[in-house]
């Protein structure tokens, strides 16, 4: 089922990709035939699939108050992302085998919530609850998906996206369960202090070893920040954090030639934007123009061409680039959103460039 989730997701990934092909046609004749100026941005990431990405909608609607320039979007995705369904569904058929047809979800189940602080995340859950729909049971020994539907627990989530990718899930699958998180929680840190404070109230009057455990779905990859959070907390406060691994990300063997493809092809903007996802993205950048030595320190000249900036979409990535690689990026967005990136971007063009 993950092998054809894959190829369901290629193939996505592939209409998208056609879809924003035309798309940049139409937006490159509108901005040749009224003399806008193009200010192409890179995002590097791979865009939405089975709709338009929000970061292009959001970016094209919104072109430049008082001045004649629009945003070109471009999508380098820079990572590759495999998701593992087996470990959630190794915990499924765990917990029907322990409990069966009986299930009182605050009584059996054995998590208090889930953590969810990527949509590669969402997207391996989300595979793994399509593998237990009526067609599928035997893969789990005859666990129905009503079982899951009496759940009533919170699902944590960093930032928007991560929200809305959820809540689909929610919708669907598990409409008793409620989302915290979300635009009010767009970083680790803030979503790690959100819990101490909901799950706390939640469990009210509960010691520590009285509270179910989280579940905290992840990749191999992950920053540590919520689960020490929240297992470093004192007192009664503890909560404990299982971490489960459900997808693994790599470098895409293609992103040094599209990323050095794409800046050839913009070479001759005033201004462009690059805006890096995740730390091990913008590590990647790095490395693929040659900035980067062996040491993680920036090698070189910092840019090859002054009037291209760089933006990271949370605090976590900023600082990475800052203290890890010693590269200091030019925006930070405010909300790991389209609406944060773009008002940190303008902002800075306002401030530092002058742009209208």
């Amino acid at each position: 089922m993950g092998q054809l989730h894959d190829e369901e997701s290629k193939e996505n990934h592939a209409l998208e990709r056609n879809a924003l092909g035309l798309l940049h046609i139409c937006v490159m004749a509108i901005i040749e035939n009224d003399s806008m100026e193009s200010i192409p941005i890179l995002f590097l990431k791979n865009p939405s699939a089975g709709h338009t990405d929000p970061y292009t909608s959001h970016f094209i609607s919104n072109p430049l108050p008082s001045s004649r320039s629009a945003y070109e979007p471009l999508y380098v995705p820079v990572l590759e992302h495999t998701s593992s369904t087996a470990p959630i569904l190794d915990m499924l058929s765990h917990f029907n085998q322990s409990f069966g047809p009986n299930l009182v979800s605050k009584t059996h189940f054995p998590y208090g919530g889930l953590i969810f602080t990527s949509q590669r995340a969402v997207e391996a859950f989300a595979s793994a609850l399509d593998s237990i729909r009526p067609d599928n049971f035997h893969e789990l020994g005859g666990t129905p998906l009503e079982y899951l539907r009496q759940l009533a627990i919170p699902l944590y989530a960093v930032g928007p996206a991560t929200a809305r990718s959820l809540e689909e899930i929610r919708k669907k699958d598990m409409a008793c369960c409620w989302i915290r998180g979300g635009e009010q929680a767009g970083t680790g840190e803030l979503l790690a202090n959100m819990i101490l404070e909901d799950y706390n109230d939640l469990w009210k009057g509960a010691s520590a070893n009285q509270k179910k455990p989280l579940l905290f779905l992840t990749g191999a990859k992950h920053r540590d920040i919520v689960p020490a959070t929240l297992m470093s907390a004192s007192g009664d406060q503890k909560i404990e954090v299982k971490t489960l691994v459900v997808y693994a990300t790599s470098e895409s063997p293609s992103f040094a030639s599209d990323i050095t493809n794409t800046l050839n092809a913009t070479s001759t903007a005033r201004i462009r934007w690059i805006v890096i996802f995740s730390p091990t993205g913008g590590e990647s950048l790095l490395r693929a123009l040659g900035w980067l030595s062996d040491s993680n320190n920036v090698n070189g000249p910092r840019r090859t061409n002054p009037g291209t900036f760089i933006a990271s979409i949370g605090p976590t990535t900023r600082d990475y680039m800052r203290t890890t690689c010693n590269f200091p990026v030019d925006v930070c967005a405010e909300t790991p959103s389209p609406e944060g990136v773009m008002k940190g971007i303008e902002k800075f063009m306002r401030t530092q460039l002058q742009q209208p």
